[in-house]
């Protein structure tokens, strides 16, 4: 299976959480950030960039135990980046010390860890707070992504755009250096919109985020079958009630 890089965007300020969403508990016996990370590293993508705020990097450096479900252990530093490795892969990690800027310096960061060659096939970049997007989710897109060879692959439930997305940073590196604050790669959508191939997904688990301690409780309810030690089967995002209005707001995606 031929596999393309990825971002993992994990350094979000958790302001209307109230504290660090990615590192609360789930019923499953592992964190957020855990949960993402494992349907990530063990998909298609390769090699996975986490990007993290300056308050995770040093909480999950000094107190691995909190990781104890993925057993993520940070290891040699190489130039701005550390490399990882987990139950499941291996990876970078970089710390954004520019995370209150919004989601573009995210990008830029988690882009300063790819090498030259590492582009040619472009690049996906998602969010660490999707609790219900699935290896089997990432792979479909990558294989499209790889099939029709777009500048720019969204997916989309019920008009709401998504994550993860994946686009040829070469084709639009210029743009992309100059995106600013949380609007993202959504400049792309309006001026190239010719080269953007919006994918229609069946699912929420593309655009179901934990922004809130609303959003938490919802997600919680539908992950309420699983338990720590069993197998981590993750349902599809058609079980479980939608919250359409929440998800309206929080399909910001790009």
């Amino acid at each position: 299976m031929k596999s393309i890089p990825g971002l993992l965007l994990s350094a979000g300020s958790s302001e209307r959480f109230g504290h660090e969403k990615l590192l609360t508990a789930l019923p499953t016996g592992e964190r957020l950030m855990e949960r993402s990370l494992r349907a990530h590293i063990t998909s298609q993508v390769f090699p996975l960039i986490v990007v993290v705020s300056p308050n995770i990097g040093k909480t999950i450096m000094s107190h691995p135990q909190l990781l104890s479900c993925s057993q993520m252990v940070i290891e040699d530093k190489a130039d701005q980046w550390h490399t990882f490795s987990c139950r499941w892969g291996r990876g970078r990690l970089i710390t954004n010390e520019d995370y209150r800027e919004g989601i573009s310096s995210s990008i830029r960061a988690g882009l300063s860890c790819l090498r030259g060659e590492e582009r040619a096939r472009g690049i996906l970049i998602s969010l660490a707070d999707l609790p219900f997007l699935t290896p089997e989710t990432i792979n479909v897109l990558v294989n499209e992504y790889l099939r029709t060879q777009v500048g720019m692959l969204v997916p989309v439930f019920e008009g709401v755009t998504g994550h993860p997305v994946i686009v040829d940073v070469n084709r639009f590196q210029d743009d992309i250096n100059q995106i600013t604050g949380d609007t993202g790669l959504r400049v792309l959508l309006k001026r190239y919109p010719k080269e953007v191939k919006m994918l229609s997904w069946h699912d929420d688990s593309v655009t179901c985020d934990i922004d809130t301690p609303g959003d938490l409780d919802e997600a919680l309810k539908r992950l309420g079958n699983e338990t720590a030690g069993e197998t981590l089967e993750i349902r599809d995002g058609t079980t479980g009630k939608r919250n359409n209005a929440n998800s309206q707001v929080r399909g910001n995606g790009l």
